[in-house]
């Protein structure tokens, strides 16, 4: 776990991709479904457009070509697309527009018709395309076709009128010869000139003609239901995607299990599911049953810890922490030393808060006078500050007052040691509930002398900068986390491999009244690893938050 391969990285981060998607994916759904929906609505709402082409072929005259002299006509050029690009800069002149606009014998200006075309010079193939858009099919079409036939129209006209002046000006030049020098090679050559010229009397101009008129479209241009549908799809699921990712990068919560195990090199050991704050506190109270799933996490909690301890075997001394309150450490600690005491193992439960104590509470028990503050100081033996768990007589509780704050400065690692070291020779595991190290560093003291720290983190609470903190102080001090006690809200299946299902996992109430249920055999641990008896109680606890 020290050394990550790239691959591992790699795979760590599209794990957290996916896990991203799977828990947003209600929210990417929306988006998409919105966005899809919107471009359905833009798709049907939106007026549609009709494009129409027409195809002006430009072939260019040769210039060693005799019979276009004093002719105005495209040539050919070093440029093979200058002939096309120049043809194209003539269709959008206003000139030709006005031409347009009259064959088209609307009142549009001829700004607003150069809006409503666009061409496109196609060199390498001689060709340039004029594209009209309108709101009609024949709109489009006759548009494209105004623009195309008055450009051929305007340069035929052209052509023509050089045509006849070249053979009014050969006619001139001819009559200034005498009749009887007609037969001159002079004249002869005017003669054959002037014959080529009269031949083009009536032609267009013969390097631009339209090859391809438009015709009406059958279907818009726009939109496009189809791929305006298929673009917002993709880009919604684009878009949600990066939300989704965004939203678990900059989430300060601990979202997943891969950050402990890859980015805090946290071990797991065991997944305890995730209770409401009714079971819990009916649960603390009496009231309600603890899931037969969570006793088995706290069952395999119990069983992780075998062979942590220094010699090998399980370790004499448990400190239970977390990184901030409400992360469950409480409640860690007093399941896994009913667990313990089920084993038949003699167990010491020590509220380590002086400042917010809660073991009390959950027992049901009131504070001796003589507390966690006198065992500390050395003034007192164990049996004065002991009290046996009620109904547990293998758990015995070291309490703290509520005014043992005044004795948080007594924690220090050699006092604590000193009282481990007498709690040990009482029982066989010592636990601690400390309180969380990003609270108060009271618990720093316990976790220096322990055999085993762990750490209590709730997935969608534990903040990610207080964790990072828990371990930075940790690694100060030369203190190694024994692991994680992570509550999940993943489901823990009922199975018949459980200890007991929840239905037979029946609380008892607090003092002498009537129980709610009837009497069944209970799967709360009791003295010596037995089931309590009918009418026995576990314990009778309050109903403190959740720590």
């Amino acid at each position: 776990m020290d050394d990550l391969s790239l691959s591992d990285r790699s795979e760590s981060e599209l794990v957290r991709f996916l896990r991203a998607i799977r828990d947003h994916w209600l929210m990417i759904t929306i988006i998409v479904v919105a966005a899809v929906a919107a471009s359905t609505a833009y798709a049907e709402t939106s007026p549609k457009r009709y494009e129409a082409t027409a195809d002006l072929l430009v072939s260019p005259v040769s210039p060693s070509d005799p019979t276009f002299v004093g002719i105005d006509v495209l040539r050919e050029s070093s440029d093979q697309s200058r002939a096309v690009l120049t043809v194209a800069r003539l269709v959008t002149s206003p000139q030709l527009a006005v031409a347009a606009r009259r064959r088209l014998g609307v009142r549009t200006s001829p700004e607003t018709l150069l809006r409503k075309i666009s061409v496109s010079p196609l060199g390498q193939s001689q060709i340039v395309t004029i594209t009209a858009t309108a709101s009609n099919p024949r709109s489009a079409a006759a548009i494209a076709n105004a623009f195309a036939n008055a450009l051929v129209t305007t340069r035929t006209a052209a052509f023509q009128a050089d045509v006849r002046t070249q053979i009014k000006r050969l006619r001139t030049n001819l009559s200034t010869i005498p009749a009887d020098q007609r037969n001159a090679p002079e004249a002869i050559a005017i003669q054959q000139r002037l014959g080529n010229v009269a031949a083009l009397v009536g032609a267009p101009d013969p390097s631009v003609q339209l090859v391809n008129a438009a015709v009406s479209p059958q279907n818009p241009s726009w939109p496009r239901p189809k791929l305006t549908m298929a673009v917002a799809f993709v880009a919604a699921l684009l878009f949600g995607s990066a939300v989704a990712l965004a939203l678990d990068f900059f989430n300060p919560r601990l979202r997943r299990e891969e950050e402990l195990l890859f980015e805090h090199r946290l071990p797991i050991l065991t997944r305890v599911p995730r209770m409401s704050s009714r079971v819990v506190h009916g649960y603390l109270g009496g009231r309600e049953p603890l899931p037969a799933s969570a006793w088995e996490a706290y069952r395999r909690l119990r069983a992780s810890l075998t062979g942590v301890g220094p010699d090998g075997g399980f370790p004499k001394s448990i400190l239970i922490t977390s990184a901030a309150p409400g992360e469950g450490k409480t409640m860690t600690s007093v399941n896994l030393a009913l667990t313990l005491v089920s084993s038949e193992m003699r167990v010491v439960l020590v509220d380590g808060d002086l400042r917010h104590p809660m073991i009390a509470s959950i027992f049901g028990v009131a504070p001796r006078r003589h507390s966690l503050g006198n065992a500390l100081l050395d003034t007192v033996s164990s049996d004065d500050v002991l009290i046996t768990a009620p109904e547990h007589p293998n758990l015995r509780l070291l309490l703290a007052r509520p005014e043992s704050a005044e004795f948080v400065d007594l924690l220090n690692p050699r006092r604590v040691a000193s009282l481990l070291e007498k709690l040990q020779t009482r029982a066989d595991v010592v636990i601690i509930d400390s309180p969380p190290i990003g609270e108060a560093a009271d618990a720093l003291a316990f976790a220096s002398a322990v055999d085993a720290v762990l750490v209590a983190v709730r997935l969608g609470a534990t903040q990610r900068t207080r964790l990072a903190d828990l371990r930075r102080i940790f690694a100060q001090r030369g203190i190694t986390a024994t692991g994680v006690v992570l509550t999940t809200d993943r489901k823990q299946p009922t199975s018949h491999y459980y200890y007991a299902s929840e239905h037979d996992v029946r609380p008892w109430l607090r003092g002498e009244g009537k129980r709610k249920h009837k009497p069944e055999p209970q799967a709360q641990p009791g003295p010596a690893g037995t089931q309590p008896e009918y009418g026995q109680r576990a314990w009778p606890p309050r109903a403190p938050a959740q720590r």
